[in-house]
């Protein structure tokens, strides 16, 4: 008796399948984003953040220096975070952001810290300052 079997290969699992046709789409989706990105449509606005880590009389000391490209004579913006007093279950920010002033760098003692005066407004210890484009 001569017998021959033949086997089929088993048929692709969901999981295969699936993996099959959305690789490309995931690949397709990626290569999309980041030709968006670089076209310069979608960037960060901000180059440089800090913290105010010491105020007295008008004299500040910002953690922003060198090494965060902080040049003497740069105006940079005066941010204070403020809690927002809502539900412990309502959704969306529980901050928010509070213009306070601008700060002027006036001398770069360190390449992560520097001296500012105060230019408008009241800033504080734990404010945060910000150069936008």
């Amino acid at each position: 008796m001569n017998r021959s079997y033949s086997f089929a290969p088993p048929a692709a699992t969901l999981r295969q399948r699936a993996g099959r046709v959305l690789a490309p789409v995931a690949l397709l989706l990626a290569l999309a984003t980041s030709a968006y990105a670089q076209d310069g449509s979608f960037r960060h606005e901000v180059l440089m953040r800090g913290q105010i880590l010491e105020a007295d009389a008008g004299a500040l000391v910002v953690c922003v220096g060198e090494a965060d490209g902080a040049q003497v004579g740069q105006v940079l913006d005066v941010v204070r975070h403020k809690r927002i007093a809502r539900g412990p279950k309502a959704a969306g920010p529980r901050f928010r952001r509070e213009p306070v002033g601008q700060v002027r760098i006036t001398e770069l003692f360190d390449t992560h810290y520097a001296q500012a005066q105060v230019v408008t407004g009241k800033p504080k210890v734990n404010d945060t300052v910000e150069l936008i484009r």
